[in-house]
C-alpha cells in the first residue's frame, strides 16, 4: 500500500483559514514572538548577557533567560524593567 503525499503547508493553512479562533492564536503567538525576538537581537548587538541584563533591571538571571523563550509571556512589569536596562522604551501608535 502507498502512502498518499501529504502538502503540510497546505494543510496547515487550509486549517487557519477554517478556524478563526487559531488564527487569532497564532497572529498573536507570532506578534509576541516577533517583539521578544527584536529585543534579544537588540542585547545581543548591544553586546550585553542575560546576567547583564539581571543587574541592570534587578530582574535574575533565570528571569531574564525565561523572558527570552519562546511561550512564555512575562508581566507588563517585568518587561518593561528588561527594555529599561537595554535603554529601549516603549511608543504607542494606532493601527492604521
Amino acid at each position: 500500500m502507498a502512502f498518499k503525499k501529504v502538502d503540510c503547508v497546505k494543510e496547515k493553512d487550509e486549517m487557519i483559514s477554517e478556524d478563526i479562533q487559531l488564527a487569532k492564536y497564532i497572529e498573536e503567538f507570532n506578534d509576541e514572538y516577533e517583539v521578544m525576538k527584536s529585543v534579544v537581537r537588540i542585547r545581543k548587538e548591544l553586546g550585553l548577557t542575560q546576567k547583564d541584563i539581571s543587574k541592570r533591571s534587578g530582574l535574575t538571571q533565570q528571569m531574564v533567560s525565561r523572558m527570552e523563550k519562546v511561550n512564555n509571556s512575562p508581566t507588563l512589569n517585568n518587561f518593561l524593567k528588561y527594555l529599561n536596562a537595554l535603554g529601549l522604551e516603549v511608543n504607542l501608535e494606532k493601527r492604521h
